[in-house]
């Protein structure tokens, strides 16, 4: 069920091959964790498959600890910051067992004509499945 206003929770097994000498989760490996959760919110607001319309224009992150690799399962959040003309900003967060954030990240995904590859724009079919994932705006610091 969609809880207005809330990301989505995705669980994420953590692959034997995703770890590295140091005993942590690659950082690399963030990044796949993340476009799981930004496809499965995109599914969610609009459908099962709806995800290969879209691309990934831009992706920022921020890692802000590390994941142990002893880690089974990560928990990853995804929500929309801001719907565009024919692109929607998203937040992912990873989460430590203890509550933390591990890596937050802001991907611009836009969204394509699949015959010519070329962006085209939200319908408003799109934008009512999309706007109820908008999370509240954050107070300015």
């Amino acid at each position: 069920m969609t809880v207005p206003g809330q990301p989505i929770e995705s669980r994420i097994q953590v692959r034997w091959n995703d770890g590295d000498p140091l005993g942590h989760i690659n950082n690399a490996v963030y990044f796949t964790y993340t476009a799981y959760a930004r496809m499965e919110l995109i599914d969610a607001a609009l459908g099962q498959g709806a995800w290969g319309s879209c691309v990934a224009a831009r992706v920022e992150v921020d890692y802000l600890r590390e994941i142990p690799a002893s880690y089974r399962e990560v928990r990853v959040t995804s929500g929309v910051l801001r719907i565009g003309n024919s692109s929607v900003r998203t937040r992912e967060e990873i989460f430590l067992d203890d509550g933390s954030v591990a890596a937050r990240t802001e991907c611009v995904i836009v969204f394509r004509n699949l015959e010519t590859g070329k962006s085209r724009p939200l319908t408003d079919e799109e934008r009512a499945g999309i706007a109820p994932y908008v999370l509240p705006e954050e107070p300015e610091v």
